[in-house]
């Protein structure tokens, strides 16, 4: 998975919420040196999908369905991001996941983001 190539870590999972850890690194950054929009979104359904799949039986796929993103202030290189997914609403093949982001160099709210998954069994 990319995300654990630029060192990203699960440090809590499980079917009500997850928590990944990642460094700010170079690769992530836009060219006026903050973090890329696109990064935290990617970040956010990374972390929701993981939460949305946990503990799924086998043959069955959770995709993310939509996604939108919030960016409230900018992050720099050398800081960690702290995404936390919780659930908004598990259905039976929808889901809605919430995903706050932080700053850890300062706990600022960085990101707000939600994702909705789609659960199908693979035939």
């Amino acid at each position: 998975m990319f995300y654990e190539r630029i060192g990203a870590k699960f440090v809590e999972i499980d079917e009500d919420h997850a928590v990944l850890l990642t460094p700010v690194v170079d690769d992530m950054l836009q060219p006026d040196g903050i973090l890329h929009g696109g990064m935290s979104a990617y970040l956010a359904e990374s972390t929701a999908n993981n939460a949305a799949k946990y503990k799924a039986p086998d043959g069955v796929r959770v995709v993310g369905l939509e996604l939108t993103s919030t960016h409230l202030l900018p992050v720099e290189l050398g800081d960690t991001i702290r995404s936390i997914a919780t659930p908004v609403r598990r259905g039976g093949k929808i889901q809605v996941w919430k995903v706050e982001q932080y700053r850890e160099s300062d706990g600022q709210l960085f990101n707000v983001s939600q994702l909705t998954t789609y659960t199908k069994r693979m035939a």
